[in-house]
Parts: C-alpha cells; sequence; structure tokens
C-alpha cells in the first residue's frame, strides 16, 4: 500500500467511533464470519505498539507493507509479548490471544482479511490515536465490538456501549475523594470503559491508577478480553482483576481473584523453569568451552 493512502499527522486525530467503522467495513468486505475475535485481536495488535517519536507515520507504511506471512509472525510477535509482560492478563485476554498463539491458527485467507483490517486501521489514522498518550483517554474496542455484531446478538446479550462523557461524568462523581490502594470495582465491566474514565479522574486529582486495585466482570468473555487489553493501553497498573461470569452471584470476585492468583504461580513456575534450564544452558557451555581451549597433553613415551 503505497505511503501516501497514511494519514497525515497534520489531518487530525481521528475518533474511536471513525476508527470502528472503517474496521467493521474493511471485515464485513471480507466477507468473514460474525465472529468479532479475528478484527478485534488485530486492532489490538496496532495498539500495543508505541512507535517512536516522529515515525508514526513510518511505522503505519512499515506495517502495512508486510505480506501474510510476515503479519502472522508480527501478531504472533506483539502477542507473545503481551503474554510474557502480562501474564496475569491471559485468562481474561485469551479470546483475543487464542487466534494467534493457540493450537488451531488462522488459516492464510483468514490472516490476509486480518491484514485488511490492520491497513483499514492504519488508513484511517489508529496509530495517531492509540500510538500516543491520547490511547488513555479512548476505548476503541467498545465501539468496535458494537459495530462488529449484528444488532440481535446484542440486545440478546443486554450489551449496551456506554458514551465517554456518560462514563465521564459519573466517574468524576464516584471517585471524587478516593485515596491510593482503594479498590474501583464494576460488576459489568464490558470492555473496561468506566474504568478508562476512573483512571482519568485520578490523574486529574494527581493519583496514579496504577495505586489502585481494579475488579471488573462481565458475562461477555469477549468484552473481558478487550478490557484486559485497555488495562495495559490505560496504564491501570498490576494490580487488575478481570473475570467471565454471572456477577449477581456473590462469589465472582472471589473465583476471579484465585484465577488470577493461579495464573501467576504458573508464569512464576515456568520463569523458575526457564531460568534453571538458561543456567544449566550456560554451564554446560561453559564446560564444553573450557574442554575446548584445555591443552592436550603430550602423552608420556
Amino acid at each position: 500500500m503505497p505511503a501516501t493512502s497514511r494519514r497525515p499527522p497534520g489531518a487530525g486525530t481521528p475518533d474511536a467511533t471513525s476508527l470502528a467503522g472503517a474496521v467493521a467495513r474493511a471485515w464485513h468486505r471480507a466477507n468473514r464470519g460474525a465472529s468479532p475475535q479475528i478484527p478485534l485481536s488485530t486492532v489490538a495488535v496496532l495498539a500495543l505498539i508505541t512507535p517512536p517519536p516522529g515515525q508514526i507515520s513510518a511505522t503505519a507504511d512499515l506495517i502495512a507493507g508486510l505480506d501474510t506471512e510476515q503479519f502472522r509472525r508480527f501478531a504472533r510477535l506483539q502477542w507473545t509479548i503481551f503474554v510474557r509482560a502480562r501474564p496475569d492478563l491471559l485468562s481474561a485476554a485469551w479470546p483475543l490471544v487464542q487466534p494467534w498463539l493457540g493450537a488451531d491458527p488462522p488459516d492464510d485467507a483468514t490472516i490476509d482479511a486480518a491484514r485488511r483490517v490492520a491497513h483499514a486501521a492504519l488508513d484511517a489514522g489508529q496509530l495517531h490515536l492509540t500510538g500516543t498518550l491520547r490511547r488513555r483517554d479512548v476505548d476503541l474496542f467498545g465501539p468496535l465490538l458494537v459495530e462488529l455484531r449484528a444488532d440481535g446478538a446484542r440486545l440478546a446479550a443486554g450489551q449496551f456501549y456506554t458514551p465517554g462523557h456518560i462514563a465521564d461524568t459519573l466517574a468524576t462523581g464516584l471517585m471524587t475523594g478516593v485515596e491510593p490502594g482503594e479498590s474501583v470495582v464494576d460488576p459489568a465491566v464490558g470492555t473496561g470503559g468506566l474504568f478508562r474514565a476512573a483512571a482519568q479522574s485520578l490523574r486529574a486529582q494527581h493519583i496514579d491508577p496504577a495505586s489502585m486495585l481494579w475488579i471488573g466482570g462481565d458475562v461477555d468473555e469477549v468484552a473481558i478480553a478487550c478490557a484486559a487489553v485497555n488495562a495495559v493501553l490505560w496504564q491501570l497498573g498490576p494490580s487488575v482483576v478481570l473475570g467471565v461470569g454471572d456477577t449477581l452471584t456473590d462469589t465472582w470476585q472471589t473465583a476471579a481473584i484465585a484465577q488470577r492468583r493461579e495464573v501467576l504461580h504458573i508464569a512464576e513456575r515456568l520463569r523458575a523453569t526457564a531460568f534453571a534450564a538458561d543456567v544449566l544452558g550456560t554451564v554446560a557451555r561453559l564446560v564444553d568451552a573450557a574442554s575446548t581451549e584445555r591443552p592436550v597433553p603430550n602423552p608420556r613415551t
């Protein structure tokens, strides 16, 4: 795709609604099925990129120039980095991670459709929005999930997107007077729109959102996966607990916390195993090197 198709820096920052519309149109033109995971995960891959200063358009051109196999490897690498950096969010984010790192990878036609989605998002200027600190003030996945799902499916699930200005108003009232270390709980978190507004309200009060405990639940596993990515984009910090289930019960928070603790325990064991293997490998290489460098003794005559 030629560089002239990229949105120039002076063209203004796009809004979440226009970006969502561009991505949804590209996905539907590709004649793909109703499942939204691939386009959502593709937009997430782009959102997790922070281009060097002054290199947003160049980065967009570089990504747009990838062929099908290169794009597959690029997406897999981005999700691998995400999982290694935030294993605590793996369970929540799995619906978006699974297409790229799961046991049943997408075929070339689906990857090509994902590339078209990426091209549409880049042409609409996504990196000018999510590739900067503006990412902290936008929920791209809320309107995108609405666009990708049919009206009937959204209504059956009782799914509605809370507009940003309404979330901001609610957060201003709810977060006034809070202290670092307190909990922010949303039992119908969706893609996390209220968390975004709450985090910005905290910053306005000179409170780091990373000092808080964020707990969110929802019956929609795809929305929770989007919230997991948003938690990173909005810099909510290391204490984020997201669970899928009936949040009308009294046990959903306990179950979500227990699942997060188990995943972190497994990740720690894997890190310890990898460290031990690395140490053993280093020792073996040193022994081999020492054996190679040791002079061979002259045979006794």
